[in-house]
């Protein structure tokens, strides 16, 4: 999982970030690239025999890193044991073949979606049992791109249960507990938007890039075999845009 992802900067620019289970301290007085500061995650990852933690530098410049794990023994675990998980999937969506394209920043909401077959999938998993605790979001979505992508509806659909899902949500803005819009940087303990970053071209409020973020800690999805978390881009997946995510959850496999 790359860091910047993890720790909700997913555009790779270090930013503050005050979550409750994530968060980020950028060292003010380095203004200019590369930034220093601390990442910090509280999420529990409980382990039955052995653990390891890793940190692999990918790029050809060094990296100085300094780190302390916290970490405490138990006689028993409670059972079923549920690990600790973070998922990475990212697409360039287009709208399905055969849809009338949308005007930039425009949507319209007489067209139906039938399914989630064409939607942003989040997280898709089969024989897992667990909880689903979390979303980080990056969206890139640049001027003249067709649709709204704000507008997009979440879906959770538990156990293989049938169309349409019982949790559907409104809109993007919505799940991300920011209706109207992503507006202003803004950081909650549950949710909130670490990054919105705009040049002169970006004159729709949709334009830019982004990253938002929702944590399920006091209402988990919870499940018991199987499941499949996605987010229409636009409404009816009208969008063209460039989306990266991670889930967070925990699971184990069933047999």
């Amino acid at each position: 999982m790359p860091l910047a992802d993890f720790f909700l900067f997913g555009h790779g620019l270090l930013v503050n970030v005050n979550a409750a289970p994530i968060q980020v301290s950028r060292q003010p007085h380095i203004t200019e690239k590369p930034f220093r500061g601390g990442l910090n995650c509280l999420f529990p990852m409980p382990f039955d025999k052995t653990a390891a933690i890793e940190i692999r530098n990918t790029g050809d410049t060094p990296v100085t890193f300094f780190y302390y794990i916290d970490w405490e023994s138990y006689a028993s675990l409670p059972d079923p044991l549920l690990h600790f998980h973070a998922t990475l999937n990212e697409e360039h969506t287009s709208p399905p073949a055969g849809q009338t394209p949308q005007p930039h920043g425009k949507g319209d909401g007489s067209i139906i979606n039938k399914g989630w077959d064409e939607n942003y999938t989040l997280l898709e998993i089969e024989s897992f049992e667990g909880h689903y605790v979390g979303t980080g979001l990056n969206v890139e979505f640049k001027p003249g791109s067709k649709g709204k992508w704000w507008e997009g509806d979440d879906m959770f659909v538990i156990d293989g249960e049938p169309w349409p899902p019982r949790l559907h949500g409104t809109g993007t803005e919505d799940y991300f507990n920011l209706a109207r819009g992503f507006r202003q940087e803004e950081c909650r303990p549950e949710y909130g938007v670490t990054y919105i970053d705009k040049n002169e071209a970006d004159t729709d409020q949709t334009d830019g890039r982004f990253t938002v973020y929702r944590f399920h800690l006091n209402d988990p999805i919870t499940f018991e075999k199987s499941l499949h978390v996605s987010i229409e881009h636009g409404h009816a997946n009208d969008c063209e845009a460039y989306y990266r995510s991670v889930a967070y959850w925990y699971g184990r496999v069933i047999s």
